[in-house]
């Protein structure tokens, strides 16, 4: 589990918190998890047929792996590329994008799969007496899709007036003001016109972005919950940010009738191209 220093401090107080509730407990408020999702279409985007489990589109899968995206936070510990991959797979299989395979009709996307944190970046200066100044406040933001909201990079911007201008935030825009300062595991998938891969293009058809704050728990804690709330979202345009809390209210409605399995995806390993990395070719030597 991420848990900052003074967890530490805190652990050594004796008496100072119940064995029924527990530090951790205390600080993080491990029952509730907040999932943010937003996608984003290009017009190219909207003139593609939405999928159905029953109509499917099939894609070949890129794996651009674990992204650090914001400020570092140690103790991190990426989960088996493997595993999120078929979780990430999953989801989309529920909502009508398959896998290619050599039994499958032609794969018409590159669907690339991006994975990982997204961490406030504060600058603390020189002066112990001012508070710390957040440096990305408004790179969280534009991800969770405050630009949908009304927010601009003005807004962060202490030489020009606030296009929002505080006073008149809803609740809405509060809320989403004061998240941006937390850190967050992220998940992205970008939707590419496979034909415009193959001839050295790159046509993004839409894409998707789901993010969880982080304090408190792993990403494989998470990941399960990230897709089961913002899974929904992949490749369906969104007018605002969906914003869902899971907590112990959080229950489905369960209704028993004849048991039946629905497979979205083999058990074997799936099918996924890592992309390349742009490391510098080293000059060959002199014979």
């Amino acid at each position: 589990m991420r848990v900052p220093l003074f967890c530490a401090f805190a652990a050594m107080l004796p008496g100072a918190f119940s064995a029924h509730g527990g530090v951790l407990d205390w600080l993080f408020s491990r029952n509730e998890i907040d999932v943010i999702s937003v996608t984003d279409m290009t017009p190219e985007g909207r003139n593609q047929r939405t999928p159905t489990p029953e109509n499917p589109v099939y894609y070949v899968a890129i794996s651009l792996g674990f992204q650090d995206l914001g400020g570092l936070v140690g103790g991190e510990k990426p989960p088996p590329k493997e595993d999120v991959i078929r979780q990430i797979s999953t989801a989309l299989a529920k909502q009508g994008y398959l896998p290619a395979t050599e039994a499958s009709p032609p794969p018409t996307l590159a669907l690339a799969f991006a994975w990982g944190t997204l961490n406030a970046d504060y600058d603390y200066g020189f002066n112990p007496d001012l508070p710390p100044r957040q440096r990305n406040q408004h790179q969280i933001l534009k991800f969770l899709g405050g630009y949908k909201i009304g927010f601009s990079k003005n807004d962060f911007d202490p030489l020009t007036p606030s296009s929002l201008g505080f006073a008149l935030m809803n609740i809405d825009t509060q809320a989403f003001y004061e998240l941006a300062r937390e850190d967050f595991y992220v998940a992205v998938v970008s939707a590419y016109d496979l034909a415009t891969i193959k001839d050295k293009k790159k046509r993004l058809l839409w894409m998707t972005r789901i993010s969880c704050p982080s304090s408190g728990y792993f990403l494989p804690d998470v990941l399960p919950m990230m897709m089961a709330l913002g899974g929904p979202n992949f490749g369906r345009e969104s007018d605002r940010p969906a914003w869902h809390r899971a907590s112990d209210k959080y229950r489905p409605e369960v209704k028993l009738r004849e048991l039946e399995l629905l497979e979205y995806l083999g058990e074997g390993p799936l099918t996924v191209v890592d992309a390349p990395t742009n490391k510098a070719k080293k000059p060959a030597k002199k014979k």
